[in-house]
């Protein structure tokens, strides 16, 4: 009764938030799908027809985007920017947010600006706050469980804030 909300990304969908997240939209009453694909860059998202599929096969409330660890080291982000924007643009005005990838000691921050940037009309949730006091797996990179239950709580708490339920029961303040 409450929409449905789609998850998608790299293997950071499924470093805590998924899992944490799903019991949370649950208790709304809302159905929460999520796909996370390993070793996923942001070109594979913005050439595939996947996102056309989730678009109109679920037809969700919100869209929940969490992508770009595999990208943070491509050298120069302002080539990325027509990918993000084909990715924004393939969510046709669904109300979303980019889940920036909460960054490990030493990554590149280049990308994580530009999806800032460039991720609109969609939302930006800045995990960096979480992400600096976050406890990893043994990579260094992806939140263990403690850690993704931590990051869980941050987006959802941050979700609960910017709803704005007159546009829809997920739909979002500007």
């Amino acid at each position: 009764p409450n929409g449905l909300v789609v998850h998608f990304g790299d293997s950071f969908v499924d470093a805590g938030l998924r899992q944490n997240l799903a019991p949370k939209f649950a208790s709304h009453q809302t159905r929460y799908f999520f796909f996370g694909r390993r070793m996923s860059v942001l070109a594979n998202w913005a050439s595939s027809s996947e996102l056309d599929e989730l678009y109109f096969g679920f037809r969700p409330s919100l869209f929940l985007v969490t992508l770009g660890a595999n990208d943070l080291s491509f050298p120069n982000a302002e080539q990325r920017v027509a990918l993000v924007r084909k990715i924004v643009g393939k969510m046709r005005g669904t109300p979303c947010v980019w889940i920036s990838i909460p960054l490990w000691q030493g990554a590149p921050t280049a990308m994580a600006e530009m999806f800032r940037r460039e991720c609109g009309p969609c939302r930006y949730f800045d995990s960096s706050e979480v992400g600096a006091r976050m406890s990893r797996q043994k990579d260094g990179r992806h939140p263990d469980a403690k850690g993704g239950a931590a990051w869980a709580e941050a987006v959802w708490s941050w979700l609960q804030e910017e709803r704005d339920p007159t546009q829809g029961y997920w739909g979002l303040k500007p």
